[in-house]
């Protein structure tokens, strides 16, 4: 298995000229890419191939690249090499359009273990590429497929201008020992988590298509990547604060949950993922300090509520639709949920710039997104706090020549 390798789209060696970021014939690629996929109706049966198809249209593009029109002159650095991490569907591509948009040119390696959709955006990809008004681009991608061990990875890794891995801390930890450039940029991506604040006093009366449509949202924000995804919560954070809120608590946390299970039920549980949760429940209910108490509706959803935030909470995974529960004002636990590892917060029913604000006046050491839920898959070129677009290309300064004085 170490040896084999599989070359998927673009060419073995792509040039390394870098352009300048949002440059046309990357976006005309893209824009033939995103129409490629969304005239697919096949392709209707991976979400996740479609929400890639619709983020890479040309307006979308076109949205990001007014962020950088500031006057200041940027080009690409050469060749990015990318690591994409194969729990996630079609991470890889947009990993990918990062590196393009930033002016490069794009080698990316993806698991022999990776999704299915992920070798069929690959076939597209490479017969796009074909296709004569794209020659040009076709130079500036490469896409393979090996062991993460195998040789030409740590080679690409040690020789490219930029290396951009989605993995986890373990993966990062051994790129880290490698002989990479000293004037290489490294753009790393590591375990995260993430977590959901509902303001119940907000739900509390809340039915019929207004429920059904948080609960979709939420829904998408979690069993669409198995729950994998560094943005999907694990922890859902009830702010309550009044006695009278407690006593609707019962009521309103089984309105949530029934939904959400309503919605879910096209969710592909299979058998394994079934086991593997169920185990998960039954461990956690052995080993985890401040439980009150397990519930399970249906098979779809299972919830663990806590008496408090335990140590090290990113080391507590939830997956397949196992969520963590915490009652009580949010302000009083956030600073624990907050260790560095915590990436995105997803709100409803509270100010979010309130919300903000608290962040930034008591000092908090981790998120790095505050989005409302059903937002918390829409994948940005500011990623973990890294601006991927600036931390991948280079700024030219000129000075005008003055007479002397």
């Amino acid at each position: 298995m170490k040896a084999e390798f599989t070359h998927l789209a673009g060419v073995e060696r792509p040039k390394a000229e870098p352009v300048v970021p949002f440059d046309t014939p990357v976006l005309d690629f893209l824009e033939a890419l995103s129409k490629e996929i969304r005239r697919d109706r096949g392709l209707l049966r991976y979400p996740e191939m479609a929400a890639f198809g619709f983020w890479i249209r040309r307006a979308h593009m076109e949205e990001f690249k007014k962020r950088y029109e500031d006057g200041r002159v940027r080009i690409g650095r050469g060749v990015v090499f990318h690591m994409a991490a194969s729990n996630v569907p079609l991470l890889f591509a947009y990993s990918m359009v990062m590196g393009l948009l930033a002016g490069n040119s794009c080698v990316i390696r993806i698991s022999i273990r990776c999704q299915e959709e992920d070798f069929i955006l690959c076939e597209i990809i490479d017969n796009l590429l074909n296709k004569p008004p794209f020659a040009s681009m076709r130079d500036r991608i490469s896409v393979f497929s090996c062991e993460r061990d195998h040789e030409i990875v740590r080679s690409w890794a040690e020789a490219c201008d930029g290396l951009m891995v989605w993995g986890g801390d373990e993966t990062i930890s051994v790129v880290r020992k490698w002989n990479l450039r000293p004037d290489g940029v490294s753009v790393m991506f590591p375990d995260r988590y993430s977590i959901c604040i509902l303001n119940q006093k907000s739900m509390a009366g809340m039915q019929g298509e207004e429920l059904r449509k948080l609960a979709h949202s939420f829904v998408n924000d979690t069993y669409a990547m198995d729950q994998n995804a560094c943005s999907s919560p694990r922890y859902i954070i009830w702010n309550q604060g009044e006695e009278k809120e407690k006593e609707e608590a019962e009521a309103v946390h089984k309105k949530w949950w029934n939904a959400i299970e309503k919605e879910a039920a096209s969710y592909d549980l299979s058998p394994h993922k079934a086991t593997k949760k169920y185990e998960a429940l039954c461990r956690y209910s052995m080993t985890m300090e401040g439980i009150i108490k397990t519930e399970r509706f249906g098979n779809l959803v299972y919830t663990i509520l806590l008496s408090g935030i335990p140590k090290a909470p990113e080391t507590y995974r939830g997956t397949w639709g196992l969520f963590f529960e915490y009652q009580g004002d949010y302000r009083r636990v956030l600073k624990e949920l907050a260790v560095r590892q915590l990436q995105t917060v997803t709100y409803y029913g509270l100010d979010g710039k309130e919300l903000m604000d608290y962040v930034m006046d008591h000092h908090l050491y981790g998120i790095h997104r505050i989005v409302p839920v059903g937002n918390a898959m829409n994948l940005d070129l500011i990623w973990d706090g890294q601006d991927t677009i600036r931390m991948l290309s280079r700024e030219i300064i000129r000075e005008e020549e003055h007479e002397s004085v």
